[in-house]
């Protein structure tokens, strides 16, 4: 897989979650670097650790991983190199999507918002894993559990909704100091990804 491609792939669906979201606000969106910043880096440092710790108890448990990564896997394919862009462009989307969702429709309670995170989440890998199928030739990651065609599965949703509500919460001390908290966490994921 050449990084070029991937690369290719990240700035797309970048460019595709962008138009959506000035879609739904039925605007441009505004983007303040630093704020966008931080939302990337911690929703994909929460994404990576989440992953690993997840599968790695779901597989204690059941026997078996919930997923593998099939493009740039590490830690025995539970999460992936490339993950730190999926999950961050994750982080992008809701960066963009809480503004709208507090000034167009009210919405800012943590638990509304993270189901609202947890039931997106299931479309978006969808999306993204048969888009990275048609793009560069595989799947991204394939779920074992068949319940939504093994591109995602109905058992993520708990685990997602968890999720949203540290997302969630981490943000909201996190904003208090971007530049910090964002090269906290790109640290976190250098190590995890190149030094373990």
């Amino acid at each position: 897989m050449s990084p070029i491609s991937l690369i290719v792939f990240a700035l797309v669906w970048f460019a595709a979650l962008y138009v959506l979201n000035s879609l739904i606000a039925g605007r441009p969106k505004k983007i303040e670097p630093r704020k966008a910043i931080v939302y990337f880096f911690t929703v994909a440092l929460i994404g990576l650790y989440g992953e690993i710790f997840l599968d790695t108890v779901y597989n204690h448990f059941v026997g078996m991983p919930l997923w593998r990564y099939n493009i740039l896997p590490i830690f025995d394919g539970y999460t992936s190199s490339f993950a730190i862009a999926t999950w961050g462009l994750y982080g992008f989307h809701l960066y963009l999507l809480h503004d709208t969702l507090g000034a167009k429709w009210s919405i800012t309670k943590t638990r509304h918002l993270a189901l609202i995170f947890s039931i997106e989440a299931l479309f978006l890998e969808a999306l993204l894993t048969i888009s990275a199928r048609l793009a560069l030739g595989k799947y991204l990651y394939y779920y074992y559990p068949s319940d939504l065609w093994h591109v995602s599965s109905l058992q993520n949703m708990p685990f997602y909704f968890i999720c949203g509500v540290v997302v969630l919460k981490t943000l909201k001390r996190f904003r208090s100091d971007p530049i910090f908290f964002s090269a906290m966490s790109a640290a976190l994921l250098f190590v995890l990804v190149f030094l373990i």
